[in-house]
Formats: structure tokens, C-alpha cells, sequence
């Protein structure tokens, strides 16, 4: 296999080959063996997804993507920056980007290298945009049972990769596909300013002395200027002035304090001198890096309205317009009952939900009380004096009522984890700090509010709404427009006043993130592109005779395969 795709691999921009029928054959063949191919490697480059990689020169009628330097270029350029994204620029073969981007490089090389340098530009600019539309890791690689993703749809891949080459500036295109929710960019943009504050760890300390305020002046003030416009708090000014301490200033250092968890008073002592110091914090750094990427697995194509289950917080949020309407409290699954993380549409309501007894609960059961029915599995009938541990055949389900598991009202967006939002009667469990108690499902402080604003846009009112409540009958409401819910596990979240909040990894997942962040990618899931097809590729010459290959072709072992990864 190795050699009969180098053999075609070579063959793809050899001048000399018979007829463009062969070429095509051959490179079908090509097409073909990278779809079958579990990891493919181009002279040591490997490539993220060859299948994509084929699809997307099909589509260019086999046409070369790469021309002259400036595209290159552009993609280096952001590939030098993506540091403040929480990437490597090794992630994305920067050392052959460099190479590639000198005047005159890519005109220079000539049949298989010239070949092997346009695969490996496509694959730079694939492992771009899908690294930062989707994430670099795949979340269920990571961990399957407690993340769940579909596989990512090839034709958005493959839009991203043409509209950035024929967009006019490449850079624009990418960096404008879609909207980052604000939630990301509050994050970034303190990654990027730590990612710049490394700038600074190389300048002369600022030195001890009187502390500096809204008034001072003197080369101290000048050099804590200049630090912090380094680090993204303030203008420089011109040398004259640069040694005032003016209200620009003042509102730099304020800023700075806050983000840095300190007192915001411009007053510049021996707290901020040190922070100014040293304002690198690699494990700040580390973990903010892991929880930018977990926020880019499930981030795309956000629309303005959605809800945004923050587990590690214990909170929910309503946004409305891509900012936050409404918030309230929720506690979420214990240790060994986790909230998964996943996306999902929210579509519609239950009011006075019933409450199957889980079977982990059941298993312990002996007798129930009338509050509950046991219904046989077999018949579906309700059943009295059946023996209620018995699982197999009995299902344990509790009327509606104020008393119910779910309370009032439970929140619907099917998935194969059986997790959504409810009500509950234990409301005392709200006023803890730490609220993991739940078997799984995400408890909701104040569901009747939330209720009445999920569905103020359709007919249902507060009134209507608490008048079905009076009663015991189960209604399921829908929705005017499905949204989307996310459930998102971060450790780490941003303000827009660039204040870092940390939290406690109460499930122990970040280190595996953290470990995988830095390595190769080994896995990613990828959905086919339904309409690509090779069967109208010519496999004849033109007499009608089946193509003889090249003898010419079989020179140059370039394309290595190697197993060791899963599409």
C-alpha cells in the first residue's frame, strides 16, 4: 500500500504523465488509499484528517490550492499569534509554514516536493480551522463517558477552507467565519494578555519605593507605564509626559488591580509593584488554556438566545441577544453521579412531571408508599403488592405533586444521558456553597421564573401556567423555538472587566485535557460529506483501455502510512 500510493502521490504533478485520464486515475487511486489510510504522513507532516484532505482537492478538480507566498504568509501570521488562543504553533506545522512563506520558496519545487508542500499547507490550514471552530481535542477522546459531541460535519471544514482561499485577505476570513460567544472572548482576552505579559518578565524590575498615585512623577511612574501598556492597561506617551502620573494612568492601574484580584484604588504599593513584577502565573495560564478549549468544542454557530448551564459553578444562565437576561442557582450531579457536558435543544416543558424512581434507587427499595406506583414492565399496568427492588419487572414512579423529585416543572432536551433541568422540593440545598448533590440532573433554584421565560413568547403566561399547577395533570408545553442548552464543565471563566475566577475541579477532569492540550491529535471524528463522489472519475484512457502506468512514476517513496490512529 505504501508504495503503490507514492507511486500516484508522485505521479499527481509529474508533467511527463501520458494523459490527463491517467492523471485522474491515478489520483482517484490516491483519493481512495487516503480514505482507507487510519493516519497518513507526508514526508514526517502528519495530516489531520486525509479523507477531508481528499475531498477538498476533488473539489478543486484536482487543481493545486497553493500559489504564491501571501496566503502562506497570512497563515503563518496567525499561526505565530495562536498562543493567545491557548494553541501551539507547532499544532499547526508551523516550522514548514515558515519555510514555505520565503520569497520564492514554493515556485522553487517541483514534482512529488512541490506536491507533498501543497498537502501540507491544505493540512495547516484544515488543522486552523477546525482547531478553532471545533477545538484541537476531540471531547469524546478525551473522556466518553461524561462528554458527548456528533461527529463534525466535513462540509463545513471544507467551506472554511475554500472561503479562506479565495477569500482577498485570508486572515479576515478566518478570524470573521462566526461569532465567538462573549463568554470565550472575556477568557481570551486574558490569555492574551498573560501570553503578553511574558514581554514584560524581561524588563527591569520595578524598583521598590513611595508609593506611586494619581500625582506622582519620576522615571518609576514611566516604567510602570510602560509595563502595563505591555500588558494591555494604558497608552504609551511621548517621553516628557511619560513620567506623570495622570488620570490615564490611574484608570490603567485600577484596571490592572482588579483583574489581579486586587483593590482597585490606583494606589500603586507594594502589592501591585510585585504584581506588575511578576504578572506571568503559568498555572493560571495552564488552566486557562485547557478551559478555551473546552469551550470551542461546543461554542459554534452559537445563535443570540440560549441557556448556559455552568456546572463547576453551581449557576444557569438565560441569554438573550448574547448577554446574560437571567441567572439562578442550580446544583448539579455529585461525584459519582457527574453532569455530563454536552449540547443540546431545549424544546419543551412537562408541569406537574411523574418521577421514575432510578434503578440504582429501586434496587434498595422494599415497600413503597401511596405516594408512588409500581408498573409492571410487561403489561405497563399498575400493580399493587409486587415486590418494588424488583427492577427487572417493576418501574417505581412518583405521582405529580409538590412532594414529586421533580417538583413542579422539569426542562426537556433529549439525550442519552436521561440529564435535564427540574424542579425540586429541596429547595434548604440551594444555600450551600458546594451544590454537586444531585444523581446527575441539573436542579434549578427558581424553574418557575425560568419557565415563564422560555415561554414568553408563546401563549403561555405566568397565570396560565400556575393555573395547570393548581392540578395534578402532567401537560408537556413546547416551546415557539427549540434552544439551545449547554452544559458546560469550567474551571476557569472571565469577566468582561478581565477579573479570572477559578474553580474547584470537583469531577478531577482538567488534567487529562491538560495533558492531551500539548500533545499530537490522535483521534478526531469527522462526518463524510454526503455529495462527494469519485465514481465519475475517468478509470479509462480515451481508446477505452484501462491506463498503463508510468514507469517513469515508480522513482520516490514520499507518503508514509502508519496505524496508529482512528479517523
Amino acid at each position: 500500500m505504501k508504495l503503490s500510493l507514492s507511486v500516484v502521490m508522485l505521479s499527481w504533478l509529474t508533467i511527463m504523465v501520458p494523459t490527463s485520464a491517467q492523471a485522474n486515475a491515478l489520483l482517484a487511486a490516491t483519493l481512495e488509499a487516503f480514505r482507507d489510510a487510519r493516519s497518513v504522513a507526508l514526508d514526517g507532516v502528519p495530516l489531520l484528517a486525509a479523507p477531508v484532505l481528499a475531498d477538498f482537492y476533488v473539489q478543486r478538480g484536482y487543481a493545486l490550492a497553493w500559489s504564491d507566498s501571501a496566503p502562506i504568509e497570512a497563515l503563518l501570521e496567525l499561526v505565530e499569534r495562536s498562543e493567545e488562543e491557548g494553541f501551539r504553533p507547532e499544532d499547526f506545522h508551523v516550522a514548514r509554514l515558515r519555510d514555505l512563506s520565503r520569497p520564492g520558496a514554493l515556485a522553487a519545487l517541483q514534482g512529488v516536493a512541490r506536491l507533498t508542500a501543497d498537502v501540507q499547507l491544505s493540512d495547516a490550514l484544515l488543522r486552523y480551522v477546525h482547531h478553532t471552530r471545533y477545538g484541537k481535542l476531540d471531547p469524546v477522546a478525551i473522556d466518553h463517558v461524561w462528554n458527548d459531541r456528533p461527529p463534525l460535519p466535513e462540509e463545513r471544514l471544507l467551506a472554511d477552507m475554500r472561503g479562506a482561499l479565495d477569500a482577498t485577505d485570508l486572515a479576515d476570513f478566518l478570524n470573521g467565519r462566526f461569532q465567538k460567544p462573549f463568554w470565550y472572548q472575556e477568557l481570551q482576552q486574558v490569555l492574551s494578555q498573560y501570553t503578553a505579559a511574558r514581554q514584560v518578565q524581561q524588563l527591569a524590575p520595578l524598583t521598590k519605593g513611595a508609593t506611586l498615585k494619581l500625582g506622582s512623577q519620576g522615571e518609576r511612574v514611566a516604567r510602570l507605564r510602560e509595563r502595563l501598556h505591555l500588558l494591555g492597561y494604558g497608552e504609551l506617551l511621548p517621553l516628557e509626559l511619560a513620567g506623570t502620573f495622570d488620570a490615564s494612568l490611574d484608570e490603567a492601574v485600577r484596571a490592572f488591580q482588579r483583574s489581579r484580584g486586587l483593590k482597585g484604588d490606583g494606589v500603586v504599593g507594594p502589592q501591585t509593584v510585585a504584581a506588575v513584577n511578576h504578572p506571568v502565573d503559568e498555572q493560571a495560564i495552564a488552566r486557562i488554556r485547557l478551559n478555551l478549549e473546552r469551550m470551542r468544542w461546543l461554542y459554534d454557530d452559537l445563535p443570540p438566545d440560549y441557556v448556559f448551564v455552568d456546572v463547576a459553578n453551581y449557576m444557569a444562565h438565560l441569554v438573550r441577544g448574547r448577554e446574560i437576561a437571567w441567572s439562578t442557582r442550580v446544583i448539579v450531579g455529585k461525584q459519582e453521579a457527574q453532569t455530563p457536558m454536552f449540547r443540546d435543544r431545549l424544546d419543551h416543558l412537562v408541569l406537574n412531571p411523574t418521577w421514575t424512581v432510578p434503578v440504582s434507587i429501586q434496587k434498595k427499595l422494599t415497600n413503597v408508599s401511596a405516594k408512588y406506583t409500581l408498573i409492571d414492565r410487561r403489561t405497563g399496568r399498575r400493580v399493587s403488592g409486587g415486590n418494588a427492588a424488583d427492577y427487572k419487572r417493576y418501574r417505581v414512579v412518583q405521582s405529580p405533586g409538590p412532594d414529586n423529585a421533580l417538583g413542579r416543572v422539569k426542562f426537556m432536551f433529549p439525550n442519552r444521558h436521561a440529564v435535564y433541568m427540574h424542579d425540586t422540593p429541596s429547595k434548604a440545598l440551594f444555600g450551600q456553597a458546594a451544590r454537586a448533590l444531585s444523581h446527575g440532573c441539573v436542579r434549578v433554584q427558581n424553574p418557575m421564573k425560568l419557565a415563564e421565560l422560555l415561554l414568553e413568547e408563546s401563549s403561555w403566561d405566568r397565570a396560565r401556567i400556575d393555573s395547570v399547577l393548581e392540578g395534578t395533570q402532567t401537560r408537556h408545553v413546547n416551546l415557539s423555538e427549540p434552544l439551545p442548552v449547554l452544559l458546560y464543565y469550567l474551571t476557569a471563566r472571565a469577566d468582561a472587566e478581565g477579573r479570572v475566577r477559578m474553580r474547584p475541579d470537583i469531577y478531577g477532569r482538567d488534567a487529562a485535557v491538560a495533558a492531551a492540550l500539548d500533545a499530537p491529535v490522535q483521534r478526531t471524528r469527522i462526518e463524510p460529506y454526503a455529495l462527494i463522489s469519485l465514481t465519475q472519475t475517468p478509470t479509462t484512457t480515451d481508446d477505452g483501455a484501462a491506463p498503463a502506468t508510468d514507469p517513469k512514476l515508480d522513482s520516490s517513496v514520499r507518503l508514509t502510512r502508519s496505524d496508529v490512529s482512528e479517523r
